[in-house]
């Protein structure tokens, strides 16, 4: 059975629920620990660790391990083996570092920082684009075949 198949059988993906681009089976948030992210120009940032209510904690390298806690709103879409996010990897690394020592993992930002961010995601391309649903979404829209920016060039 496909990834994709076996995510959508298992966790029982709510078809009526609305998603950040429109209608559409979703899956909870949760389900994603241990899968790996890429940004929309293709890059690998590394694998879910945890959640807060806001953020995904992703983490990257073996040895010496680089920690970035990411806003859900820039997520775009589970394929069954990879959380797709609507931004680039400069973009994530330019944004959403909050000046933490490398290597150290600290506490997901604040609600306050949540909200400049998502004030300032709102006015950027891929925010003006997108439909926002909820701040406080607790599930990500599923595909089977993703294609993102770098389809395209």
């Amino acid at each position: 059975m496909n990834t994709f198949l076996f995510y959508y059988a298992l966790y029982s993906l709510n078809m009526s629920s609305s998603t950040s681009s429109g209608g559409g089976p979703t899956v909870l948030w949760d389900v994603l620990k241990g899968k790996k992210v890429k940004t929309n120009d293709g890059k690998e940032l590394g694998e879910i660790k945890e959640f807060s209510q806001n953020y995904v904690r992703v983490e990257k390298g073996t040895l010496r391990k680089d920690s970035i806690w990411i806003p859900k709103y820039v997520g775009d879409a589970f394929d069954g083996r990879i959380l797709w996010l609507l931004i680039s990897e400069q973009e994530v690394l330019d944004r959403f570092k909050y000046g933490e020592k490398e290597g150290e993992v600290n506490e997901a930002p604040s609600t306050e920082q949540y909200a400049k961010d998502f004030e300032t995601f709102r006015g950027s391309p891929a925010g003006k684009d997108r439909k926002n649903k909820s701040d406080l979404d607790d599930s990500i829209r599923m595909v089977e075949n993703y294609e993102n920016i770098r389809d395209y060039k």
